[in-house]
């Protein structure tokens, strides 16, 4: 969300010229109104539910540097236009309506299924849990921007209010080979070809253990490759077949009954039923 009028010394990549500063009426949302009430609201969320120190830090940022209102207004020849007969020429801003398009998405499920009221349960139900999970340059628009309009509509409309998002656990950037992927200039994969070449699994497991959960990370193919043949199939396969070879040799093939427990059974079997409770916290 950069204000142009503190660019230094901007040029144009397309021409080399330098732009000039024109003037124009805009629209804004009064964001810097709800500073307070936002600041309250990550705080208690961030008690209630343990938002990522990465999102606290990138609000907390916004909040220092306090929070202006904000244009939501664009001189487009494309976009939604505004729909108000002095605003001729004039489109939203795409982070305006964009976060809003989650809301207009489920209106539109609820029509598909014959449910008008079905997008309900998903905006203004106590009981729905509100989660977004996103990269770390749309914090702002998802734990402050989006929020701030939704506590707008909430003050001034008499009808049934919207809930605001529970949690935001936001990654940091994936890299490619050491650069950002970026499909203007093709550096990347597509995941349809990926998937053309590898089986889900090993994508998912690559993708898991080099989530980047609290610094950006790196795909690299040489990674990918020894994660697929070292530990999946060198050491997950070998456990694997080990067990089978076992069964078969040992119990004609099938499973054996379960017998009595011991303590040291019993350990592990809680162990075991704890894992994904911990993993998932």
């Amino acid at each position: 969300m950069y204000d142009p009028a503190e660019l230094k010394n901007p040029i144009s990549k397309i021409s080399g010229t330098t732009p000039k500063l024109k003037e124009t009426s805009h629209w804004y949302f009064p964001l810097g109104n709800y500073q307070e009430r936002l600041k309250q609201f990550v705080d208690e969320h961030n008690t209630k539910f343990t938002w990522k120190e990465n999102v606290l830090q990138y609000c907390k940022g916004w909040f220092h540097d306090g929070l202006n209102d904000r244009a939501v207004t664009r001189d487009l020849d494309w976009g939604i236009p505004v729909p108000l007969d002095d605003a001729k020429g004039k489109v939203l801003y795409v982070w305006f309506e964009a976060v809003l398009g989650y809301i207009s998405a489920t209106k539109e499920l609820s029509k598909q299924q014959n449910n008008l009221e079905l997008w309900k349960k998903y905006w203004q139900e106590d009981d729905t849990r509100y989660i977004a999970f996103i990269g770390k340059d749309n914090v702002v628009f998802h734990c402050i921007v989006f929020p701030a309009m939704l506590m707008a509509w909430n003050d001034g409309s008499d009808k049934a209010k919207y809930i605001l998002p529970e949690n935001v656990p936001a990654n940091e950037f994936l890299n490619f080979e050491g650069k950002k992927f970026s499909k203007s200039r093709n550096w990347g994969i597509d995941v349809l070809d990926f998937l053309d070449m590898f089986q889900a699994d090993s994508v998912r497991y690559s993708l898991c253990v080099n989530l980047p959960e609290d610094r950006d990370s790196d795909f690299k193919w040489a990674e990918f490759k020894a994660r697929h043949n070292n530990e999946l199939a060198d050491i997950l396969g070998n456990f694997i077949n080990r067990t089978f070879t076992f069964v078969f040799k040992h119990f004609d093939g099938n499973v054996p009954a379960l017998h009595a427990l011991n303590a040291q059974d019993s350990e592990m079997l809680a162990l075991l039923e704890n894992y994904p409770k911990s993993v998932g916290g």
